[in-house]
């Protein structure tokens, strides 16, 4: 039996496809915890979703100071506002950074020959 997919998915896809035309529908706001404890906010691209799953995948810049956050605190919250539709997402979860220190050695594999080794990979797992 698969995994049930999260009931925002099919919302979220809905709202990518009838805003498509519009550049940047692929853009959505990560919050993430400071290390002096207060938010940190910044706009990222979206660049999908992980193969059969509903952990939305990011790649960002190895030197940002989001990888160091996330490392210290994992959770994170996005929020996706979408222009035309006038459609909002709020979405909480654990972020998996996956990185040369990622245990899951499948991930990291599959990532790592997808991005310039520049960059991490991020995905939200949602809770």
């Amino acid at each position: 039996m698969g995994a049930v997919a999260a009931p925002w998915k099919q919302l979220l896809l809905n709202a990518l496809d009838s805003n498509s035309h519009l550049k940047h529908s692929s853009f959505f706001q990560l919050a993430t915890v400071g290390s002096n404890g207060r938010p940190s906010n910044r706009t990222v691209v979206f660049r999908g979703f992980q193969e059969n799953s509903d952990n939305i995948q990011i790649n960002t810049d190895t030197r940002s100071r989001k990888i160091e956050e996330l490392k210290k605190c994992p959770f994170a919250e996005i929020c996706w506002y979408f222009t035309e539709s006038w459609e909002q997402f709020r979405i909480s979860g654990r972020i998996d950074v996956i990185d040369g220190s990622n245990p899951d050695s499948v991930k990291l594999q599959v990532t790592m020959n997808s991005i310039p080794p520049t960059l991490h990979a991020c995905s939200l797992l949602t809770a």
